[in-house]
């Protein structure tokens, strides 16, 4: 079996690891384009469509040519493709640029694929700032909160190449609409290929022996869960015992994983590439009233305009790199930013 085959067995758990320097980055664009194409195979109703970006179809239409079409850059028109098509009874997937399909299309997406449950799965390339240097026009901070409120959607932000392999799957192969946020570039390897995820049961990474109270949670999704990694290995010789509750599906919010994993807590910081407002702060934060008692920190991207840099230029602008993750957890509550 090649090593990012889909198969119909769930992919095995790996003990945690502690950090991600050592691991090399890889892109996800190759991983889910093998990806769509074992699907194609397995599931002939599959149909891929594209907005003139090819990346993530090309191994697709090479097998399945017949059932491949590429709109051209008409995001809303894509849509409404893609629910004819649903309606006649294809399982449906979408590539594009996140930035183009969440707010080009974000009216289609609603009414025409989400509101009616149609069996769409929508992989959006770069979402957050994953484009970096090309500024507004390519960056979507809201993506992620976007698609959680549209009407029965499940959303998924995975954090590395297994991570994203196994996102993809589940939502296709799930039914109903779905929202998959890809990388644009290389992401750091934080799993490994025998990792089991779940999408009720997030991840709780870190040492096992570190769950007597008093500890933090760093609950995180996406490219912020290796800085989060990061974090948490630089913190521990410092005598802070903190562990990562890595998001893959981020809606619907699993709440009750929260929760669990917050009662040894007497501290938690969310960490995220989105606005606060409509991310992970925002829901862990509703899931933790009059549940549980401590400090509580959210580190996000805010409404500042973005300088001319890379995604990991950004990262330390917004302040949701490792090292606003080691300051959050060392002085959760600082009296001044």
């Amino acid at each position: 079996m090649p090593e990012y085959a889909i198969s119909a067995e769930p992919i095995a758990p790996p003990r945690a690891p502690t950090s991600t320097s050592t691991r090399m980055p890889r892109g996800m664009r190759p991983v889910i384009a093998e990806a769509l194409a074992e699907l194609g195979d397995i599931h002939h109703e599959l149909v891929v469509l594209a907005a003139d970006g090819r990346a993530l179809a090309l191994a697709f239409a090479e097998r399945h040519p017949d059932r491949f079409i590429d709109v051209g850059i008409a995001e809303a028109n894509l849509m409404g493709v893609a629910a004819g098509l649903a309606r006649g009874g294809h399982r449906v997937v979408v590539c594009g640029m996140a930035p183009f399909l969440v707010r080009r299309a974000a009216e289609q997406l609603r009414l025409d694929l989400c509101r009616p449950g149609l069996d769409v799965t929508v992989l959006g390339v770069g979402g957050g700032v994953g484009y970096g240097t090309l500024g507004a026009t390519h960056h979507v901070p809201e993506d992620l909160g976007t698609l959680a409120q549209m009407p029965g959607t499940r959303v998924f932000c995975p954090a590395d190449v297994h991570d994203a392999a196994w996102a993809v799957r589940e939502a296709v192969l799930g039914g109903g609409p779905a929202y998959v946020r890809l990388g644009a570039r290389e992401d750091p390897q934080v799993y490994d290929l025998e990792t089991r995820f779940s999408a009720q049961r997030p991840l709780l990474l870190g040492d096992p022996d570190t769950g007597a109270p008093g500890q933090a949670l760093v609950v995180t999704a996406g490219a912020t869960v290796a800085g989060a990694l990061d974090a948490v290995a630089a913190v521990g010789p410092l005598g802070v015992s903190a562990r990562v509750l890595a998001l893959t599906a981020v809606s619907p919010f699993p709440r009750a994983a929260l929760l669990d994993a917050a009662a040894r807590a007497d501290t938690v910081v969310t960490v995220e590439e989105h606005y606060a407002a409509a991310g992970l702060g925002a829901q862990t934060a509703l899931s933790l009233a009059g549940h549980w008692r401590g400090r509580f920190r959210a580190l996000a991207i805010d409404d500042r305009p973005a300088p001319v840099l890379d995604r990991t230029g950004l990262f330390r602008f917004y302040r949701i790199d490792s090292a606003a993750i080691v300051s959050a957890l060392l002085d959760p509550n600082p009296l001044t930013e």
